[in-house]
């Protein structure tokens, strides 16, 4: 099976796991630009497989012309950049790497929650004026005994929830199917509640869900008015869950709101807001560590070698 990899710097782990597996690699050269979709549709019909990131968007023509088994393997959580065909469905094996970005986002989730209740951008544009702490809109705060609210209940949020639970936090947490998650209860003490309770309560929103049919905006400008007006708002989810202009609304008019979003740079919303001590935006590098990339290289890397060795068990 030949596999290939977009990622120039792939690294001699995966690729030793792959090898161990059978397959043949070709890792994208060092230098070249990345391939674009027209020549991404060449090289998905050329090999048996490929590893890809977010920002190779497989659309359904470039499954066109696959007439014989591929894998494709995305070093993501996230798969809403993969749109298969419904007929080449059947064709297709599709990998992800949930776990592997799940302590570096963590690690953002909360670096943004203590710049807020720490009052770090607001200190730090004040000593820039050389004006003292007594002008602070409002004193720094522990987040000990603080309510976090918890919107998803993956690998993320569940080491979100370690976090927490070191902290001394109160932890609610929304899930569709609380059921699957018994285990959260145990460990950390986590309290399910319905999405428009946890708003209602929560001091501290973190939302950490897939972008999928649905989750589409269902952090929505109702649920949005349910939240504390001194509230801090975190969100790694894609846009398209949560109503950010709603959010940047309660903010320009309330004063101790806070909103932390980790995006795709798009350019309404770069261009709309202005940066203030209560807006932290980035540029989608919650998971975007050093550490990350090599945990989803050599996760992306096993999950192929497993499917490619469960298909020869099965032959």
């Amino acid at each position: 099976m030949k596999i290939y990899s977009i990622f120039d710097d792939f690294g001699e782990e995966p690729v030793r796991i792959l090898t161990g597996a059978g397959c043949q690699v070709t890792v994208h050269p060092k230098g070249v630009e990345r391939p674009g979709s027209d020549k991404m549709k060449e090289i998905f019909e050329e090999y048996d497989g490929v590893v890809i990131g977010t920002s190779q968007k497989m659309m359904p023509d470039t499954f066109s012309n696959i007439k014989t088994p591929k894998i494709i393997g995305t070093a993501s959580v996230g798969l809403d950049h993969i749109q298969i065909p419904e007929e080449k469905r059947s064709l297709v094996r599709v990998v992800n790497t949930p776990k592997a970005n799940a302590q570096s986002v963590a690690e953002y989730t909360f670096a943004s929650i203590l710049t807020c209740k720490k009052r770090l951008i607001e200190g730090c544009m004040l000593y820039e004026k050389g004006v003292s702490n007594k002008s602070l809109l409002a004193k720094p705060e522990d987040i000990f005994g603080a309510v976090l609210g918890v919107a998803g209940a993956g690998a993320i949020s569940e080491k979100i929830m370690e976090f927490a639970h070191f902290f001394g936090m109160r932890i609610l947490c929304y899930t569709p199917n609380p059921q699957k998650h018994i285990d959260l209860k145990e460990r950390f003490d986590v309290e399910f509640a319905e999405l428009s309770q946890l708003a209602k309560s929560a001091d501290i929103i973190s939302v950490n869900l897939p972008n999928c049919q649905g989750t589409r905006n269902i952090i929505s400008r109702a649920i949005i008015e349910l939240m504390k007006g001194d509230a801090i708002f975190v969100s790694v989810s894609r846009r398209e869950t949560v109503d950010v202009m709603a959010l940047l609304e309660k903010a320009e008019h309330n004063p101790e709101f806070y909103v932390c979003l980790d995006l795709d740079v798009q350019d309404d919303l770069a261009k709309s807001y202005s940066f203030s001590r209560q807006i932290l935006i980035t540029p989608h590098i919650a998971g975007g560590t050093v550490e990350t990339r090599k945990r989803m290289f050599r996760e992306v890397a096993q999950n192929i070698a497993e499917l490619v060795r469960t298909a020869e068990t099965q032959n």
